[in-house]
């Protein structure tokens, strides 16, 4: 996510630490470095999910591969837009990879969380089936957990149906006006590995995501009149039937599956290296449509010379009436506008959320775990863009270390917060441009390159990142990173 202003309504902790439930942020002033996500003007609770202690102790005693692996979605959808409110059908086939025998299964519901539900968002579940039949369930927050017996090396199908409440506000999920952006805004199967389940706590100021790539198809019917922006390519014209329309889309090897929906949006559109770039953009953003199209012309071409190949054959742009900067979603970028919008605002945001593609899209990653490996990234590549690396000169913050989770720094409330905002987007941007001084242009673009044709599709991690750059560079980076505040230690 990406933001310039210097304002925000942050935190202080109600509660003592991370690890207790309930954790809840009451607002105050802090400054927010370039790059922040500015969350609305209310209090956020961040609650802490409980996965039974059993999965950690049994992933102490042997080696878990990451998974489940190629998840296949099926979803059929009906938006009412009068009572803003979503029902679905889902089912996700895929094959438990892990090496264990599993028991469960977890989803991420991000829609439950405590800052939607207040302003009239939530989703529930029902008829959910594993393989056919009935399963037991229950959902906590944002942490739907379902009894399965998952054997190892097969596949297996969950199904359910689904409702959704969009929330109110301008926001990466909620209506306001006429727009309704839909990120996070399904049940998404979560990540196991040697942690466990990952059920991690929605974060409201960045992101808390993590999932495997996947494939879907997505069948959605609303408003004839709606203009919809999607993840992914719609195939065919849409069906139509009185005043509804029913579009479907198709995605591959794509973490999430966002949609933006106006009836007055239009479209403009070119294409760079085989990518066809859209922007949609209602009459009153009319005057940032090129600047949107050009920079992302322009960032496609530049992040696929310096980092590796953009992998999909389209790009939505959509712009909307917002607070909070921008926000990223595989073949998706939200770019959220205020009045006092310039030109050149704009177009880097546009670049920094651009960059996400690359940065989670393409190579993932737990963003709570290691929010740094995409927020940093992204940064970066906005600066890259802007031709202002030589600008990255933010100093650390004494007491955090750019490799630290996020519970880390939220364990701090308000000052946590704010080195949240200044470590991981500033300072870590400005750790990755000592790399390529250390390194040199040459060899650090060729380590990229080589980093991104390692982890294409997949999930990295520090260890993964530092390896990377010490094989391809044939240098010792140890004193590099140390120096830098990155540890693999934190995330053991």
């Amino acid at each position: 996510m990406w933001t310039t202003w210097k304002s925000i309504f942050a935190s202080t902790l109600a509660l003592g630490t991370m690890l207790a439930p309930g954790v809840s942020f009451a607002q105050t002033p802090v400054d927010a470095p370039a790059g922040a996500y500015i969350p609305p003007q209310a209090e956020h609770a961040i609650t802490e999910v409980k996965v039974p202690k059993l999965l950690n102790k049994q992933m102490k005693n042997q080696r878990v591969t990451r998974g489940p692996i190629h998840p296949n979605y099926k979803m059929h959808v009906t938006y009412d837009s009068q009572n803003h409110i979503i029902n679905g059908k889902l089912s996700v086939t895929f094959t438990n990879n892990t090496g264990v025998r599993l028991n469960d299964v977890y989803f991420n519901l991000w829609g439950n969380a405590a800052n939607f539900r207040t302003n009239g968002g939530g989703m529930d579940v029902k008829n959910v089936k594993v393989n056919g039949k009935a399963a037991n369930h229950h959902l906590q927050e944002t942490a739907l957990h379902i009894d399965a017996t998952l054997p190892k090396n097969r596949k297996s199908t969950v199904s359910m149906d689904f409702t959704v409440h969009v929330p109110k506000g301008q926001d990466r999920f909620g209506w306001d006006g006429d727009t309704v952006s839909l990120g996070n805004w399904f049940p998404i199967l979560a990540v196991y590995d040697d942690e466990g389940w990952n059920v991690d706590p929605y974060f409201p100021y960045g992101e808390s995501f993590y999932s495997l790539t996947s494939n879907f198809d997505v069948t959605v019917t609303t408003d004839k009149k709606q203009v919809i922006a999607a993840t992914g390519t719609e195939i065919g014209k849409p069906k139509l039937k009185g005043n509804l329309a029913t579009h479907r889309y198709i995605a591959k090897q794509v973490r999430d599956f966002a949609m933006e929906m106006n009836p007055n949006y239009k479209i403009i559109s070119t294409t760079v290296n085989k990518v066809k770039v859209n922007v949609y953009y209602a009459e009153e953003h009319a005057k940032f449509s090129q600047d949107l199209l050009q920079s992302g012309v322009d960032s496609i071409k530049l992040f696929s010379e310096k980092f590796g190949a953009y992998p999909w054959p389209e790009l939505d742009v959509v712009s909307m009436k917002g607070w909070f900067g921008g926000m990223e979603y595989p073949q998706l970028v939200m770019i959220s506008l205020r009045d006092n919008a310039t030109p050149a605002w704009v177009r880097s945001v546009n670049a920094h959320e651009i960059g996400h593609q690359w940065f989670y899209g393409i190579i993932g990653n737990n963003e709570y775990d290691e929010a740094w490996l995409d927020e940093s990234f992204a940064t970066f590549a906005a600066a890259l863009y802007d031709n202002q690396l030589d600008q990255l000169t933010a100093e650390p913050v004494p007491g955090f270390h750019l490799s630290h989770p996020i519970s880390y720094f939220t364990a701090y409330g308000q000052e946590g917060i704010s080195a949240y905002y200044d470590t991981v987007y500033d300072y870590g941007a400005r750790t990755l441009n000592d790399l390529r001084k250390l390194l040199g242009d040459k060899q650090f673009y060729a380590s990229m390159q080589a980093y991104y044709k390692q982890k294409k599709f997949g999930i990295t991690t520090t260890k993964d990142f530092i390896r990377i750059m010490e094989q391809t560079s044939g240098r010792d980076l140890d004193k590099f990173f140390a120096e830098h505040y990155v540890f693999v230690s934190d995330q053991e």
